[in-house]
């Protein structure tokens, strides 16, 4: 792809590891070169959250610690207006030194998925609904986060969900985060205040799955930078807190042929054949993606306790108390909205695990339980209860090995059992209140 003209003087080279955080590197605009694209260690690919690498897979896949190219991907290309230099950002594929791209790479996964729809004349149409917390910045040996305070110095103290006033207290980040989409280019939709205190959610327009995919991932770029500015940790962890309600992230997803048309589209308000089998598909293989759903430790920890959150796999329509809903709404506007996904999963893999799952349920004709209209907040399913069995089932399952790639699913459960080893040698604090104190 053509390095476009009017670049910012430098320009920050994008791609995400396994847990989305971005990384790269900054270059002088003037300095690109399309004979000569930019390279990095691809140990990247393999890095854990708390800063070491799956040694399991590298030794494998890149025993000798070898570079992979950047190649940017232009039509990502933003400004970074929160900064004040003159700095682009421009997200980029991953490739081997032959140019084709890594496997591993969270985004090409994406891709991988959306040639299987490609291949068929279907486009899949996706909208997010992220939510996280505004902190106060956290210091070298805090054991909690905190809820930021409002601008005037004022504390928060939750169940404000959809208020203008709580919105309010946060305003002048609020409005800075708006200005700064706009100024980026992004499609920021919406902006609502939720239960918890300090809790903020964001909705992204619709659109197609890699393009919101890739403006998920700037957006939370954006929100962090913009966080910093206004002395906030923005924290998109699942569960900062077991005082606070956890926050999760929604996805809408649609589907339109070659044409344009909306095949979810609803016939007498009912959920026509494709989008049935569409649901039938998530309700069968979610158990066997939830790692891609709740990546982390942390995540399952979201689902227990007071809960705001549906955590089954049932189906209905407006039901809010249900995992899978058909929102309410114009015929042409059909949908499904998944709802048992937390905010610290990596935009790619989520709608890569989502739009699988999907797509085998209309590859197999799938047929969904009967709609609820029952009250499920206290019904359960067949959903992984903690991260060791969601890796377990992503493990084995073959079909998502065909859609996602096994070399992929490999390396990200090298990186999820590091990070597991991590976490299991490490003495947390309930072991010295209780255990340290009365044994």
């Amino acid at each position: 792809m053509t390095i476009p003209e009017g670049l910012a003087n430098r320009v920050d080279l994008l791609i995400t590891d396994a847990n989305g955080v971005p990384r790269g590197k900054t270059v002088e605009s003037e300095t690109l070169d399309e004979a000569h694209l930019p390279r990095m260690a691809e140990a990247v690919l393999f890095q854990c959250i708390h800063g070491t690498y799956a040694e399991e897979t590298m030794d494998d896949l890149n025993p000798k610690d070898e570079d992979l190219i950047l190649s940017p991907d232009w039509s990502t290309y933003r400004l970074t207006p929160w900064k004040d230099d003159s700095v682009g950002q421009v997200i980029c594929e991953a490739q081997d030194k032959e140019g084709d791209p890594i496997t591993y790479d969270c985004r090409n996964v994406l891709k991988r998925v959306l040639e299987r729809y490609e291949a068929k004349g279907l486009t899949p149409i996706v909208a997010p609904e992220i939510e996280f917390y505004l902190m106060s910045a956290p210091k070298r040996g805090d054991q909690e986060l905190e809820p930021g305070a409002g601008f005037d110095g004022r504390d928060e103290f939750g169940g404000e969900a959809f208020s203008f006033d709580a919105l309010d207290r946060y305003g002048p980040f609020v409005s800075y985060v708006q200005e700064m989409s706009a100024a980026a280019d992004l499609d920021l939709a919406a902006v609502v205040h939720e239960v918890g205190a300090g809790q903020i959610e964001l909705n992204v327009r619709h659109g197609p799955a890699l393009e919101v995919a890739d403006q998920m991932v700037l957006l939370k770029r954006l929100v962090k930078g913009c966080a910093l500015e206004h002395g906030y940790l923005a924290s998109f962890m699942a569960k900062p807190s077991a005082d606070l309600p956890g926050s999760g992230l929604h996805l809408h997803c649609s589907l339109e042929n070659a044409a344009g048309e909306n095949l979810f589209a609803l016939v007498d308000e009912k959920a026509p054949s494709a989008l049935q089998h569409f649901i039938a598909g998530l309700q069968a293989y979610i158990p066997e993606v939830f790692a891609l759903l709740a990546p982390n430790i942390n995540s399952y920890k979201r689902f227990a306790g007071e809960l705001s959150m549906p955590i089954n796999l049932e189906w209905g329509y407006d039901n809010r108390t249900t995992g899978l809903r058909v929102p309410y709404g114009p015929a042409e506007e059909g949908r499904v909205e998944t709802r048992v996904i937390g905010a610290d999963a990596n935009p790619y893999l989520l709608i890569s695990a989502i739009l699988a799952a999907g797509l085998l349920g209309i590859e197999e004709a799938l047929e969904p339980t009967q709609a609820s209209e029952e009250d499920c907040w206290e019904v359960t399913s067949n959903l992984p209860d903690n991260l060791d069995l969601a890796l377990l089932n992503l493990a084995s399952s073959d079909k998502m090995a065909d859609l996602l790639g096994r070399e992929f699913l490999d390396v990200f459960a090298s990186i999820k059992r590091s990070e597991l080893q991590d976490f299991n040698i490490r003495i947390s604090s309930w072991e010295i209140s209780y255990l340290g104190s009365m044994l």
